[in-house]
């Protein structure tokens, strides 16, 4: 199902193994890429990578409430909140999300994302 690939390559991208591989994030995002950044920061395939690659190792980030929006065949909107997890548990940067998923002769890769500061939320499992 469309929502779960979406999902686990969203997912993906929030590893840190994956934002320090570029080959990963080359197939994952499209040559077309644009980010418009929870700071209000615009990126470009090149700038996110490039940003990506020099973070150091950073918060684990939790991620819920996915839902898939299909915008045609071979294009989808995948919205989410998202928050960084500390290590004892707690949640904070709490995060609106939005990523078009566009499929390619690559496979599906993100086109565009959206990042929002939101209020906080309750974390739920599953």
């Amino acid at each position: 199902m469309l929502l779960e690939l979406l999902r686990a390559q969203e997912i993906e991208l929030h590893q840190t193994a994956v934002r320090h591989d570029p080959a990963r994030l080359e197939a994952l995002l499209h040559p077309a890429f644009e980010e418009f950044g929870r700071s209000g920061t615009v990126y470009s395939r090149d700038s996110i990578v490039a940003a990506l690659l020099a973070e150091s190792e950073g918060p684990a980030i939790w991620s819920q409430d996915y839902a898939l929006t299909p915008l045609g065949d071979a294009l989808a909107q995948l919205t989410y909140r998202s928050a960084n997890l500390d290590a004892s548990g707690r949640l904070s940067r709490f995060t609106l999300r939005s990523s078009l998923w566009q499929h390619t002769a690559a496979g599906w890769q993100m086109r565009f994302h959206q990042g929002t500061p939101t209020r906080r939320f309750a974390k739920r499992v599953g």
